[in-house]
């Protein structure tokens, strides 16, 4: 999922590029070392602490005591309206992530979409897994109890990249999530708040103190529509090969 999540992304990074009014607002592939604020991001809390670095793959999120710095890649507000969709990998590995099983029946976000204040929607992360898997993946419209919203129906394992696609639609207030995504039609769940209307400009990930562990981040897109930050199938291959070749030149 990582090389093919990679391949994704160039493909949609070279689309972006050769095609005029692009539905893609933002998008990070976490191909530099150091720190995310030197990169684009903006620590719109806890700025300093835990600092939040890529080693030149992707991105760790540290979960633990004390406080955190959670970022934001910022973009142009988008309508009172509008819907708006991210895309990420994410892989949690074994070594660092024992102790998810003792986080409490909120769980822990650690992705959403916010605007220019404090107003989060679409709050994605993690819960204690309930089907004997590693842990769980839920989504809230705009709570920041998982609890509360509604879970994947499996868990998910340790060690394995997942591509997490998820959505908010600020004139009704639901969210969306689906998981390895090829398709808008497959397999998904949602869950409406009660929240509608916020001008979102802002996709953020989250640190917090809900339970000890490392959560990896690569290849983030955000886009306008599903198609922005999951290219249909036939799509995907035509500009894969434009993207490998452009690699190629490149090298």
């Amino acid at each position: 999922m990582k090389a093919l999540s990679s391949l994704i992304a160039a493909a949609l990074i070279l689309s972006c590029a050769g095609t005029a009014g692009a539905g893609i607002l933002t998008s990070d592939d976490f191909n530099y070392s150091g720190a995310l604020t030197s990169n684009g991001w903006v620590a719109h809390s806890g700025a300093g602490n835990k600092v939040i670095m890529s080693n030149g793959s992707y991105a760790t999120l540290d979960q633990s005591a004390g406080s955190g710095e959670d970022v934001s890649l910022v973009f142009p507000a988008l309508g009172a309206t509008d819907k708006v969709y991210a895309a990420l990998d994410l892989n949690l590995p074994a070594a660092d992530n024992g102790g998810i099983t003792s986080v409490d029946g909120e769980g822990l976000y650690l992705t959403h979409f916010k605007n220019a204040t404090t107003n989060f929607r679409g709050r994605t992360g993690v819960i204690a897994p309930t089907g004997g898997g590693d842990y769980g993946l839920a989504i809230h419209a705009d709570s920041a109890n998982l609890g509360a919203g509604v879970a994947w129906a499996s868990d998910l394992s340790f060690d394995t990249w997942y591509r997490i696609v998820f959505s908010w639609d600020a004139a009704t207030g639901q969210s969306q999530l689906w998981l390895n995504p090829t398709l808008e039609t497959d397999p998904s769940i949602s869950h409406t708040g009660t929240l509608t209307g916020d001008l979102i400009e802002g996709f953020a990930l989250r640190q917090s103190s809900d339970y000890t562990g490392k959560n990896w981040i690569d290849n983030v897109v955000v886009g306008n529509t599903f198609n922005d930050v999951v290219p249909e199938p036939a799509s995907m291959l035509l500009l894969g090969v434009g993207a490998a070749a452009l690699i190629r030149r490149r090298r």
